[in-house]
């Protein structure tokens, strides 16, 4: 009767332990990499679209809205799944080549333009062309564009 006893007590014990646990877990890997993109890529949304389509090999479709309230549209879809480590790595290069263009708060159109290859407007006026740092599907990044 008491090892029965103290056997609930246990399992009652260990349940509301792994309860605790589960409630402290640390955030996904792709909620923690998206945290870090956010406000590069002008949403929580579209960090999460970011990471999850670089993640699955599945389309993105990003929005942003400029200081004057335009918007930018723009999508692509990647060749292939990544891991978390390559999702990060593709990520912080689009993010230091906007950056190295004087771009921190790039349109949609300019991640989409940093990631598989493009044009972009620079704050001066000038176009600069980007190389791009994920092989979209069917090779041909205007197939991917928009």
């Amino acid at each position: 009767m008491k090892l029965r006893l103290l056997a609930a007590c246990l399992a009652a014990s260990l349940a509301s332990a792994s309860s605790a646990m589960a409630a402290t877990a640390p955030a996904s890997d792709t909620g923690r990499i998206a945290s870090q993109y956010s406000s590069w890529a002008g949403s929580r949304a579209n960090a999460e679209a970011l990471v999850t389509g670089l993640r699955n090999g599945s389309t993105v479709t990003i929005v942003t809205t400029g200081a004057d309230q335009s918007m930018s549209v723009a999508g692509f879809s990647p060749s292939s799944p990544m891991s978390y480590g390559n999702v990060n790595n593709t990520l912080l290069g689009a993010q230091r080549s906007l950056a190295r263009a004087g771009i921190t708060k790039p349109t949609a159109e300019q991640i989409q333009a940093a990631l598989i290859g493009g044009e972009i407007e620079l704050p001066d006026g000038r176009t600069q062309p980007l190389r791009g740092t994920v092989a979209v599907r069917g090779g041909n990044p205007q197939i991917a564009t928009r």
